[in-house]
């Protein structure tokens, strides 16, 4: 039996969690029953109770401490995580929502603009440059909006707010220090307090209102959420991100395929339409990337060889 390279482990964990988060849909829809409110406050719930465990089962606290202080005293980066936890919140509650509600075509949609969005956001606010292939890749895809507006006659919102709130989280990620389950803890602890007022005061359904197996879900929910998001964070300790990256595609193509084979969602031309633009726009994207590799392995050569 052939022994994995550990650029090999690392795209087989991020194939991983990226199949996890694609088939989240289906456990997402199995809650539909549920107010999404509310499915996203248990997930918050969950998922802190989850990283807590984790924090502690693998013996980490010092270092939990120790990046939390760090925070702390830093007002800068402490404001910067405060944002991405709420941006990460709208990200999360919008895709449960969608899934809920039967627009999980325009989640799939919004999951494949995210790089070109984050490439947007780069260029406008960091100042990045950018490659020939990777300017025309977001011309295309803004192509392909506009499309969608004039097709279908209304903004896909779904779709860009899964995209804008995501490109935005990782803008703010960023400026911060912390490991990825250290962010995760401090994320969903930031948003906690909030959905513990709406679940006390405000929510119209408790628990006692959901069938045993609905209960289940949402007690598992922060498992769920937790174990693709280490996986990706273990694939890029041994992987590239630029190769991880390439895999990322996976996750709304799995996403549409169910939205269109299981739960019966419709594709109306006008999307079609749209979407075959946003496809232009991720292969451009994706050779820019292939032609950046390769320059880039050119040069490392060349260096080495003098």
């Amino acid at each position: 039996m052939l022994a994995l390279t550990k650029t090999q482990k690392g795209l087989l964990l991020g194939v991983s969690a990226y199949l996890l988060w694609a088939f989240l849909s289906l456990y997402w829809k199995l809650l539909a029953g549920v107010n999404a409110y509310n499915t996203f406050s248990y997930r918050i719930i969950g998922t802190a109770l989850t990283m807590l465990v984790y924090m502690l089962v693998s013996s980490n606290r010092q270092r939990y401490g120790r990046e939390l202080k760090e925070l702390w005293l830093d007002k800068k980066q402490f404001y910067r995580a405060i944002g991405a936890a709420f941006l990460i919140a709208i990200n999360w509650l919008t895709y449960i929502y969608a899934i809920a509600n039967g627009h999980a075509t325009g989640s799939s949609l919004g999951y494949y603009m995210m790089p070109l969005v984050s490439v947007l956001l780069a260029l406008i606010i960091l100042k990045e440059s950018l490659t020939p292939a990777t300017t025309l890749a977001v011309l295309v895809a803004a192509v392909g909006v506009g499309v969608l507006v004039w097709q279908t006659g209304h903004l896909p919102s779904i779709a860009l707010i899964l995209a804008f709130s995501f490109g935005f989280y990782g803008l703010l990620k960023k400026g911060i220090k912390l490991s990825s389950d250290v962010a995760m803890l401090f994320e969903v602890g930031a948003i906690l307090p909030f959905v513990l007022i709406y679940l006390i005061f405000f929510s119209q359904e408790t628990l006692t209102d959901y069938s045993l197996w609905e209960d289940i879900l949402l007690a598992l929910s922060g498992i769920i959420t937790a174990i693709p998001l280490l996986l990706y964070a273990e694939s890029l300790k041994r992987a590239p991100l630029n190769l991880v990256g390439f895999i990322q595609y996976l996750n709304p193509t799995i996403q549409l395929l169910i939205a269109l084979s299981i739960f019966g969602e419709k594709l109306s031309r006008g999307q079609l339409y749209g979407l075959i633009f946003i496809w232009l726009a991720i292969g451009l994207f994706v050779v820019g990337q292939i032609i950046l590799m390769r320059k880039s392995s050119k040069t490392t050569l060349s260096e080495i060889g003098h």
